[in-house]
């Protein structure tokens, strides 16, 4: 199966769930967010699959709208592993068949882990702080009123410039 936002949403929620950590719609949706950042800066590779997925400015900060449409019915609630969501994998003359999707990418499944640790003690209103600091890809991108697309290359400037800034923090 291919790497998308939905299976990287779904990973969050069973690292939550494995962390006895409560997550919800607003904190996944940018954890997705920053991990695919991370992938991009440090691999070149990015967790979304480009026909289904795509990062917008929106109010609250980058959003992926298939995972925000996907989970949108959890509210403000903790959403639990029984809520993961589910992707249509083939069809046959008479019937769709849909499975949860699963993160099978071991790559994918390490830059979640890392995000998911290093993230783990933000609160959701801390993340969406984080992601509106001044010259960010959302800053960069965001019109009120409209949810304007926000380019991999500048998530990808953006990520390597957070690894560039860690990688000098630890040689010191």
């Amino acid at each position: 199966m291919n790497i998308n936002a939905l299976a990287v949403a779904n990973y969050f929620i069973e690292l939550a769930d494995k962390d006895g950590k409560e997550i919800h719609l607003l904190g996944l949706i940018k954890r997705v967010y920053i991990a695919h950042g991370f992938s991009l800066a440090l691999r070149g590779k990015s967790l979304l699959d480009e026909r289904f997925d795509k990062v917008e400015a929106w109010k609250y900060g980058p959003v992926i709208p298939s995972v925000y449409h996907s989970f949108k019915s959890s509210k403000r609630n903790a959403i639990t592993p029984e809520e993961k969501a589910v992707i249509m994998v083939g069809e046959d003359e008479l019937n769709l068949r849909f499975d949860v999707a699963e993160l099978t990418d071991d790559w994918a499944k390490s830059v979640c882990e890392m995000v998911w640790k290093r993230y783990i003690t933000f609160s959701d209103n801390e993340l969406v702080t984080l992601l509106h600091e001044k010259f960010s890809p959302w800053f960069m991108s965001y019109e009120e009123g409209k949810n304007n697309p926000i380019p991999d290359d500048l998530t990808q400037r953006h990520y390597t410039r957070v690894v560039e800034y860690a990688k000098q923090r630890v040689q010191r």
